[in-house]
């Protein structure tokens, strides 16, 4: 079990100047058309007046003669307009998962740390772009809700909520995904971090009602090497990080086949959900570098555009 003062966070630890510097020259960019008011580099689902071509519509009374299409309406009965694709600012939304399973620090840096340098670099990189973003971390105990702002004052309360969070009580994304749901009209990135220590079920179907409503869902899997690779040898002692006083011993040598077997199916689950779904699944364990894996993303991302 990590100790209480490895969970403490500072700015420094969450966003370093290296990883600054390293994700400067990266961008976020939306797959699916996002709904925004300032002007940016998403295309937006609103008609206005960039220059990129959309489609033709027939003239109808009121709409701008400036749009005219002469060369299509004379070779036509009737007259049409050019209509276009308004670029917009993206909206992100960061859930982070601040329940007590992310005090594992068998890794050397505990998934809380992973799961705080992830938000914060993304949180860094969506307002380096001019984009907005918000930012809601739950677990039963506790609720932090920030809602989305394009401002850069916006980095510092991020920074110092998640500096100022402690892990702990049980996990409650599905709290958070709800909230969504029920607070947030506006489409847009919605980009959820978490260990998926928990019963994927509930969550799995926020998620699709997040898609139904127009978001785009991306989810980051914080892993423990330990939880991973399950390097135990003997009789051991577990003791649960989100249940207070609840304990076992066991024999570990027997246990080891039977774990990473259902590992393997937990993880194939997940894998093979966010295809279907068309969710990017990204994983990566706490003692690898954050910079990396999100440059390879965002990279793999602007490339392809979609996938998983």
């Amino acid at each position: 079990m990590a100790k209480p003062e490895e969970c403490k966070l500072t700015l420094e630890s969450v966003l370093p100047a290296d990883t600054r510097d390293a994700l400067r020259h990266l961008d976020l960019y939306a797959r699916k058309k996002a709904e925004g008011l300032l002007h940016g580099a998403h295309k937006s689902r609103r008609k206005g007046v960039s220059t990129e071509f959309d489609h033709h519509k027939q003239y109808m009374p009121g709409d701008p003669i400036k749009h005219m299409d002469w060369k299509v309406s004379a070779r036509h009965e009737h007259y049409f307009i050019k209509r276009y694709i308004e670029d917009t600012s993206l909206s992100v939304r960061l859930v982070v998962d601040s329940s007590a399973s992310q005090k594992q620090t068998t890794g050397g840096v505990s998934t809380w740390l992973q799961t705080a340098r992830l938000a914060a670099s993304l949180a860094y990189l969506v307002l380096r772009q001019r984009d907005a973003v918000g930012m809601i971390m739950a677990s039963t105990g506790q609720t932090v809700w920030l809602p989305t702002s394009s401002t850069q004052t916006q980095l510092v309360r991020i920074l110092q909520a998640l500096v100022n969070a402690t892990p702990r009580d049980a996990d409650a994304l599905q709290v958070s995904l709800r909230a969504l749901l029920e607070r947030e009209s506006r489409r847009g990135l919605v980009v959820i971090i978490s260990d998926l220590m928990f019963d994927p079920d509930t969550v799995r179907l926020d998620m699709r009602k997040l898609q139904a409503r127009g978001h785009e869902v991306i989810l980051i899997q914080v892993r423990d090497p330990v939880v991973e690779t399950f390097p135990f040898n003997r009789w051991m002692r577990f003791e649960s990080l989100e249940r207070a006083g609840v304990r076992y011993r066991v024999d570990t040598v027997p246990l080891k086949r039977f774990y990473l077997e259902e590992y393997r199916e937990f993880m194939d689950g997940w894998k093979t959900w966010a295809r279907k779904h068309d969710v990017h699944f990204i994983t990566l364990r706490s003692d690898e570098s954050v910079e990396t894996a999100l440059s390879e993303y965002l990279m793999l991302r602007a490339g392809r555009g979609g996938g998983s």
